[in-house]
């Protein structure tokens, strides 16, 4: 079958009918066609195995061919769909099958010319521009937020340290507060009418605005966190969780404890040398938080226990202040270099 290498199997053709018919069959080279016509006698050379399958594969010419009521014995694609070809007999297909020397190409192979091995695929191509553009759009969006998203991520700190110093200089009116409501307490469990409560004023004009302007930095905060997450996943970075429930598992309670954490983490790429970085930026953001929560219960019973509170969560806010900046940059140096080599490439 030599000169006919352009094929995998037999070369085009009447054959037998290998559906059963008593007539023969058109093969094309790569399929059995739907066209037929009555067995007729034609002489060949080919040559198959004298033994019975499964033999030395010794193989001897064929008699006359006109002998035979069908095709003459010869190697025939394998009409049970398999990829080489099969022995007729003259009479029955066998059992001996050789396979192809290689395989068989598609169909459409010998009409598309093809390119070297090396060579990408047009529509290949094309998909890896597309998503090298749509994550260097992503990148882009995070980038032109990074300044202003290492002001607005410290923000929560200074909320925090003003709190405390608020707290400090109302520290006798919480205290009356604090006692009103152990009186309310008592009387209630005595059965006695409490008195008339009366409120201290405590309210503060700075506190206030540094907790408008605070709100304000939370909300750009998770912009530019969905951003990064967002950046992140284009870049082929692993994530547990989608960009969206990255910033929406703040807002939700007991997971707020920790999902944001892993959230932040993802925007990095597993074994950089920031990762640990972010655990501590977590670990001291919880303590600002929570000592901060803590000392505001502790004004309400006693001003020595809260400000006693207050110092380590004022330390805690001040290095909050230091380190969030630095994850903010350290995202974004990390998405840029990404994106350059993703472009690169």
């Amino acid at each position: 079958m030599s000169q006919h290498s352009g094929y995998p199997g037999a070369p085009p053709g009447w054959y037998q009918d290998p559906a059963g018919g008593l007539g023969q069959r058109w093969w094309d080279g790569y399929a059995w066609r739907n066209s037929t016509r009555p067995s007729q006698a034609r002489p060949t050379d080919v040559q198959g195995p004298v033994s019975e399958p499964g033999g030395t594969g010794q193989e001897s010419e064929v008699g006359d061919p006109s002998s035979y009521p069908g095709a003459p014995p010869q190697w025939y694609p394998d009409p049970a769909g398999g990829p080489g070809l099969r022995w007729w007999d003259g009479y029955a297909w066998t059992e001996a099958t050789v396979l192809p020397e290689r395989p068989p190409p598609p169909p459409w192979a010998a009409a598309a010319p093809q390119g070297p091995a090396s060579e990408m695929a047009p529509w290949a191509t094309a998909s890896r521009r597309l998503d090298a553009h749509a994550a260097a759009q992503l990148v882009d969006d995070e980038l032109r937020l990074e300044p202003l998203a290492r002001i607005a991520v410290a923000m929560p700190a200074v909320y925090f340290i003003v709190g405390l110093i608020m707290l400090r200089v109302n520290a006798a009116k919480w205290r009356v507060i604090g006692h009103q409501f152990h009186v309310i307490w008592d009387d209630t469990r005595a059965g006695i009418t409490p008195p008339a409560y009366n409120t201290p004023d405590v309210f503060n004009p700075a506190l206030l605005v540094v907790g408008i302007v605070t709100a304000a930095a939370v909300v750009i905060a998770c912009v530019w966190q969905h951003r990064a997450a967002s950046a992140a996943r284009a870049l082929g970075f692993p994530a547990e969780r989608s960009p969206a429930w990255g910033v929406g598992c703040w807002f939700v309670p007991v997971v707020n404890l920790w999902m944001p954490y892993g959230a932040i983490r993802d925007c990095l790429p597993p074994g950089d040398p920031h990762r640990p970085r972010v655990l501590w930026w977590w670990i001291v953001f919880l303590a600002a938080w929570l000592l901060s929560t803590a000392a505001n219960f502790c004004a309400l019973a006693s001003s020595g226990l809260a400000l006693a509170v207050s110092i380590p969560a004022a330390l805690a806010a001040l290095a909050l202040i230091a380190l969030s900046p630095g994850i903010v940059g350290a995202i974004a140096r990390t998405h840029r270099a990404a994106g350059g080599r993703l472009a690169a490439n």
